[in-house]
């Protein structure tokens, strides 16, 4: 059993040093124990119970220091979500359009979400980053680079070990212990497009003792980001249409919401609006394609041995996180819908004879027909009120505390606790107080000719004239007046506490001796966020949302144990059972089986159950005001329409009204009323857990002591997938019943205004899909010495068999891979060449081609149809180098450039699915930056 191999060695060196992933990865020993001599037991990810190798029953990845160091990133996130198994959830491009989630870096495993991807600290939870209206995941921006030792991914659902959302698995980052000395690191990087300057320093100081050691670690990091306009594919708003030959191309789609306003078919000023470049309004002009990121972070450990047989540990992380100047294009506003209220049944509206209005302009809307501007279309981009902008700012602080007792030679019991909490806080600029924007509307001639507000109270409040007709024509005096601006502020708090005790059972098996863990843990999550008073009242050009504030907790016991049965054969099992105070009681159970038929081979299987608890965002997320488009399924119903969905439209009064004095006896809506449709959408108390089935099964394969190679199949079957209920399924549901059973409200959801047509539809979370996931992950290390140096390869590569979301209602199915998110093949090729005191490595990075939809439900700008050229996307590979040197007097230097050949990302405009808003392409696929260089160096005394 590799009792003194190249192999066993491999392991030790590469757990206590950090060495590369490609000698971790070849390092997978097979338990060697010597006659006689101690056993040294490590830690694992996904057990409890140490064991005396990395390889377990379930596939493990480890990310080594080496690794991030090799990368250059400053961001842990950059490394992890570099890996062929997980993805972005939020990252600092795809999040950029959003007012909460902005600056956002999270990880997913398998493409299951972030929600499903639990991720620790040293084996322990950390506090979700997201605001609790939004969702619950770590944000990786606050466990800084500096701190990390390595990161072990556990590749397989882990509910019975770890409790609630490890569905896809386990990221656990290990940090740095024991450090002795001090350490500054410093490192810059710049784009070969000169922006996106990036800058860290860190400093960290420890000392060991005989009975314990201490230490801390402060830093600062600096990302300057990237504006939208500073890179070709993003500087215009693009869509595709068709071309005079029926090609598709990608060209500008200006918004059609102005600055000089645009009323009816006519300009602010009374002249023809043209549309297009001429008159549109360029948003990505306001856009980030990078969202600017600060951090500043102290972490401190102290480990302290007070007995022989007893240490106490403590862990203190804090981080604050910024993101000025992030910014989006100035508030679009539809004056008819957003301040007269007309969709809703307002009444509201400006005479066409207002003193207000261009002649020029009165004119050509008489000649229309049109006596009140809310019979005709009235929007205009707010541009005097300056982009819309979040200055957002997060602080974690996180303190973790334990005790670790070694009862006996065999018998450890460990007890910890945990505290963690996020503050969010933001300032919002740019929006408009639709209330006040009404009374700014409503002019009258003072005695002197002078325009003034109508409203005397208003006048007195400072109200002045909004003069919304032409390109810069609303006074500061107004702006003043008008503007709104809006705080948000949201805390996620986090407690655990957790005792265990592990050792062996006097009970021996053929193989030794049994292993077993067994503990409590009690869980509190704590979440609230509340949007700001005008947006909770509606007044704010942005859309109304109701604060968040919940709580939940949950209680686990669990055991776990490991039986030797024979020599070379092993099987691990483990249980969970959590008592959560909304869902109830769910178990939950792993099960593996190891088997050595020779020394150089090992099989594995595992199977397993896992669920997802909601968190605060799914139970208790305020109600946030949406208009998103609808499918209203009464549109088009005509007096004989056979079918209960036409009987049960007809039931509604103000339909068969309007059936009834129909000419044609339709139910036909205008485009407005199908636009015009908003509702809300929140959390939901009555949503039950998410559960999953898993298994997978593989083997490792030391072919030689260089040479290593190790598959493994999995299979992922999750039920009752939490998501938001579409608006549109939301009607469905509620019409397609027979007569009798039918709600005119749908039980409450819905509201039509006189004449029919939807005013509200609302929805929240609920249990809706069923997600089947299957694949193949695949790892070669391979270790020669060649010349003076030795030689490392390592290939990670991941096949995805399929990822099929089925909807529980409708037994709809559709298998995304192949899509630009979901490619076949991810894989990285790492290779380095180390000689003497210097190192070089090459990592290349392989996403698979990909198309936008797999069914067609994308379309181009000309007339709707399906994508085809813009819908196929080649596969790229990012290239990287690194080169490090270790001088004499404990002095590192590093270069290094990502993205070495320049590799553009393809375009994915308006009109396909992929593209992430604003920026024209997928940053969770494709590298946006372009070439980027840095260099950096360390100094050890």
């Amino acid at each position: 059993m590799y009792k003194n191999s190249l192999l066993a060695k491999s392991v030790h060196f590469a757990l206590m040093s950090g060495a590369a992933v490609a000698a971790l990865s070849a390092s997978t020993a097979f338990a060697a124990e010597e006659e006689g001599a101690k056993v040294e037991r490590i830690e694992v990810t996904g057990s409890r119970i140490k064991r005396t190798d990395m390889e377990t029953t379930v596939p493990i990845t480890v990310l080594s220091r080496e690794d991030i160091a090799q990368t250059g990133a400053i961001n842990v996130a950059d490394i992890l979500n570099s890996s062929p198994v997980t993805i972005a959830g939020s990252d600092q491009s795809n999040s950029a359009f959003s007012t909460t989630t902005v600056g956002l870096n999270t990880t997913s495993l398998r493409n299951l979400g972030e929600s499903r991807t639990l991720v620790l600290v040293n084996g322990r939870r950390f506090v979700s980053g997201v605001d609790p209206s939004t969702g619950y995941a770590v944000d990786l921006n606050a466990i800084p680079t500096s701190m990390i030792d390595r990161i072990e991914i556990l590749k397989s659902a882990s509910s019975a070990i770890y409790g609630s959302d490890a569905v896809a698995g386990v990221v656990n980052i290990i940090t740095r212990k024991d450090f002795d000395g001090v350490e500054i690191a410093a490192q810059a990087g710049v784009s070969g497009e000169s922006d996106r300057e990036t800058r860290t320093i860190s400093v960290t100081s420890g000392k060991n003792w005989s009975g314990g050691n201490a230490w801390i670690s402060l830093g600062y990091d600096d990302d300057k980001g990237i504006k939208g306009t500073d890179r070709d594919f993003s500087k215009q708003d693009l869509a595709v249409f068709l071309d005079d030959n029926g090609n598709e191309v990608a060209d500008i789609l200006n918004s059609s919401y102005p600055p000089q306003g645009r009323i009816g078919g006519y300009n602010g000023d009374g002249s023809e609006y043209g549309g297009g470049v001429a008159d549109g309004f360029n948003r990505a002009s306001y856009r980030q394609l990078v969202t600017p990121l600060e951090r500043k972070y102290a972490a401190a450990g102290l480990t302290l041995e007070l007995a022989d047989n007893v240490s106490m540990w403590n862990e203190l992380n804090w981080n604050t996180t910024k993101t000025n100047d992030s910014t989006i294009e100035p508030t679009p506003l539809d004056i008819v819908n957003d301040v007269w209220k007309k969709s809703r049944n307002g009444k509201g509206g400006m005479d066409v004879n207002s003193p207000l209005i261009p002649d020029a302009l009165r004119a050509a809307l008489v000649a229309d027909g049109i006596t009140n501007l809310n019979e005709t279309t009235f929007v205009r981009r707010m541009v005097e009120f300056g982009a819309r902008s979040t200055d957002l700012e997060r602080n974690t602080i996180r303190v973790a505390t334990g005790m670790d007792w070694a009862i006996n030679d065999t018998w450890t019991s460990s007890t910890y606790l945990t505290w963690g909490r996020t503050d969010q806080q933001q300032d919002n600029g740019g929006q408009v107080n639709v209330e006040r924007a009404a009374l700014a509307l409503d002019v009258i001639e003072d005695a002197n000719g002078n325009l003034v507000c109508a409203n005397e109270l208003a006048r007195l409040q400072g109200c002045v004239p909004l003069d919304m007709f032409g390109a810069g024509t609303i006074s500061d005096d107004a702006v003043k007046y008008v503007k709104s601006p809006a705080k948000a502020v949201g805390q996620a708090e986090q407690f655990v506490l957790g005792t265990s005790v592990t050792g062996e059972l006097p009970l021996e098996l053929a193989g030794g001796n049994i292993g077993v863990a067994m503990g409590l843990e009690y869980r509190e999550e704590r979440g609230t966020y509340s949007p700001g008073d005008l947006a909770q009242t509606g007044a704010s050009s942005t859309n109304q949302s109701d604060p968040t504030d919940g709580k939940l907790y949950t209680k686990d016991v669990y055991a776990e144990a490991i039986l030797p049965v024979m020599d070379g054969l092993e099987l691990d099992l483990a249980a969970r059972y959590a008592d959560h105070s909304i869902t109830g009681g769910d178990w939950t159970w792993n099960a593996g089986v190891e088997y050595t038929p020779i020394d150089s081979l090992k099989l594995r299987a595992s199977a397993a159950t896992a669920i997802r608890t909601p968190n605060i965002a799914d139970l208790f997320g305020g109600k946030g005001e949406t208009f998103s488009r609808v499918t209203d399924p009464c549109d088009g119903i005509t007096a004989t329409t056979a079918g209960d969905v036409a009987a049960n439209c007809r039931s509604i009064p103000q339909i068969s009204a309007r059936i009834a004095a129909d000419p044609n006896g339709e139910f036909v809506l205008t485009q407005a009323e199908r636009q015009g449709t908003g509702g809300t959408v929140g959390g939901n108390v009555d949503v039950k857990a998410e559960t999953a089935d898993t298994w997978s099964a593989g083997f490792v394969w030391q072919i030689m002591d260089e040479l290593s190679f190790t598959v493994d199949y999995y299979d992922i079957s999750v039920k009752d997938a939490i998501d938001t209920t579409d608006r549109s399924v939301v009607l469905t549901r509620c019409f397609e019943v027979a007569p009798s059973a039918f709600s005119q409200n749908c039980n409450g959801a819905t509201l039509r205004d006189a004449n029919g047509a939807l005013i509200d539809v609302n929805s929240g979370t609920s249990n809706e899909n069923n997600i089947d996931t299957s694949g193949i992950d695949a790892e070669v290390n391979y270790t020669v010495d060649i010349g003076p140096g030795s030689f490392k390869a390592q290939l990670v590569w991941n096949y995805t068999n399929e990822y099929v979301t089925t909807g529980i209602l409708d037994g709809d199915a559709i298998d995304y891979v192949g899509e630009v998110l979901y490619p076949e093949h991810r894989a990285n090729l790492n290779l380095s060449y180390l000689i003497d005191d210097f190192s070089f490595a090459w990592r290349m990075r392989y996403w698979d081609s990909v198309v936008d939809s797999v069914n067609g439900d994308n379309g181009n700008f000309t007339d709707g149809e399906s994508l085809t050229t813009f819908n196929e996307i080649d596969a790229v590979v990012y290239h990287d180098i690194n080169a490090r040197y270790n001088f004499s007097n404990g002095v590192e230097a590093t270069v290094g450039i990502r993205n070495l050949f320049d590799k553009q990302p393809p375009l994915l405009p308006q009109g396909t699915n992929s593209g992430g808003t604003g920026i024209n392409t997928a940053s969770e696929a494709y590298d946006v930056t372009g070439r980027y260089f840095y260099a950096g160096v360390t100094v050890k005394f």
